[in-house]
């Protein structure tokens, strides 16, 4: 026989009566009031229980449970009562124990996350003399400018597989994780953290792209309203818990943890410094060969008993050829628009060469607005695998409504190289020429696959 103990304001110890039990067996012959709406058939997650000792005694999740279990990302601590067998002594943890937890519980979604740890690296912004914007202006139009604001300082965030945890004030928190979460599995110590390292710069990446987007944005605020905006960010990276959090009907996916107060504090650090872009010692430590620092400072963050370093980022110190490109599409367009005029008439060319005409009077779709809006589309989401593919698939549509046959895509990128280099001499140099070629190998080969 086992012995299950169930801690709660007082250990009860229950007797299992036979090898391979459930836990929702043994604590119903017991009469121990254990949740279980569905009757205990893997329906609903009711039952379920915190395993704090003796993982190892218990049998494996079965199909019922996994799928549960994937579906709510829990950890393997979070057990099914119904669904898991006992094979020795272990102690436990009712999860809903009153009315109240059950309607918690019972209002999650199915996407819902109650509650996992992970690596992630965290960023705050936020924008530095919004204030006096809206003392100025009218209650529209900072709303306005505000959604306008949030959305170009996103893109960043999104575009490098980013994600948006919430917008706070005139602020946004950020997080970005180990793109491939199954590749942790397995992973050595060094292949972990060449994962953190790569997630680390991804972030970095998509900060730094933010200033590019705020110079834009800043030029078309200086015309309609003369004013300005700068913002601050904090970046740290470490352990932190994610789950759905807040009221039973009104919830949202959050992170949690002491590494988000460091990243809010760096932020707010920027204004006693005069820094734009704090990382912290543990980013730097880890990429301090790949990032350009003006400023090293010395710190004592609130709530911390101990210093703690942190690092004035200004730019990369290495080739970075994702950003490399953005950077000079960014001055393309502003220098010489007429480059992607001149590229669509290369690319149409080829359609005229198997005979096919172009129809000008043809009613143009919503994939084949522009041209110019999808590879721009393609550029800014490079370091976003999944919505590089979204873009590529776009591009494939507008080939085809162009009448371009897949036999002809090889001719693209030479004809985009020459037009790049014909439109402005001056941009052009040896590191975009291969960027551009590199770029367009990763392009082509998805297209040709269709």
């Amino acid at each position: 026989m086992y012995q299950i103990t169930f801690y709660d304001k007082e250990q009860t110890h229950l007797k299992a009566n036979k090898k391979g039990i459930t836990i929702l067996e043994t604590a119903l012959s017991n009469h121990y009031p254990l949740y279980h709406l569905c009757g205990g058939n893997a329906k609903c997650t009711t039952c379920r229980v915190f395993v704090s000792d003796g993982l190892s005694a218990l049998g494996d999740r079965n199909e019922r449970e996994q799928l549960l279990a994937d579906r709510k990302g829990w950890p393997k601590e979070i057990r099914l009562a119904c669904q898991t067998e006992v094979f020795g002594d272990i102690s436990v943890r009712r999860i809903i124990r009153d009315n109240k937890d059950l309607k918690t519980v019972t209002s999650e979604s199915k996407s819902s996350k109650t509650g996992e740890e992970c690596f992630a690296v965290i960023l705050f912004l936020d924008i530095k003399g919004f204030t006096a914007f809206t003392e100025a202006n009218l209650p529209y139009d900072v709303v306005f400018v505000l959604n306008r604001f949030f959305h170009e300082m996103s893109e960043p965030i999104l575009n490098n597989g980013g994600e948006i945890d919430k917008f706070i004030g005139d602020g946004i928190l950020a997080y970005f994780q180990i793109p491939n979460r199954d590749m942790l599995k397995g992973s050595t110590k060094e292949e972990l953290e060449g994962l953190k390292r790569e997630t680390m710069m991804t972030a970095v990446r998509a900060c730094l792209r933010m200033f590019d987007q705020l110079k834009k944005f800043n030029i078309e605020m200086k015309d309609r309203f003369n004013f300005t905006f700068d913002i601050r960010l904090g970046l740290h990276a470490g352990n932190v818990i994610y789950g759905d959090i807040g009221h039973a009907e009104f919830k949202s996916q959050t992170v949690l943890g002491d590494v988000v107060n460091v990243a809010s504090r760096l932020e707010a650090l920027n204004k006693k410094t005069n820094t734009r872009f704090l990382i912290s010692d543990a980013i730097y430590n880890q990429i301090r060969s790949f990032v350009s620092i003006d400023k090293k400072v010395i710190t004592k963050l609130r709530g911390k008993s101990e210093t703690m370093s942190a690092y004035s980022v200004i730019g990369f110190k290495v080739h970075d050829s994702i950003l490399s490109i953005q950077k000079y599409f960014d001055q393309m367009n502003l220098d010489s628009p007429h480059w992607i005029q001149n590229l669509e008439k290369e690319w149409k060319t080829l359609s005229q060469e198997r005979g096919i005409p172009i129809d000008n009077e043809k009613e143009t779709t919503e994939e084949e607005v522009s041209l110019l809006s999808l590879l721009e589309k393609i550029f800014d989401t490079l370091g976003n695998p999944k919505s590089l593919q979204q873009g590529i698939d776009r591009l494939a549509i507008w080939l085809s409504n162009h009448s371009i046959q897949r036999d002809k895509i090889s001719q693209l990128p030479p004809l985009f190289l020459t037009v790049c280099k014909d439109s402005n001499e001056t941009l052009w140099n040896e590191n975009i020429q291969t960027d551009l070629k590199e770029m367009w190998a990763e392009i082509t080969i998805p297209l040709l696959e269709r």
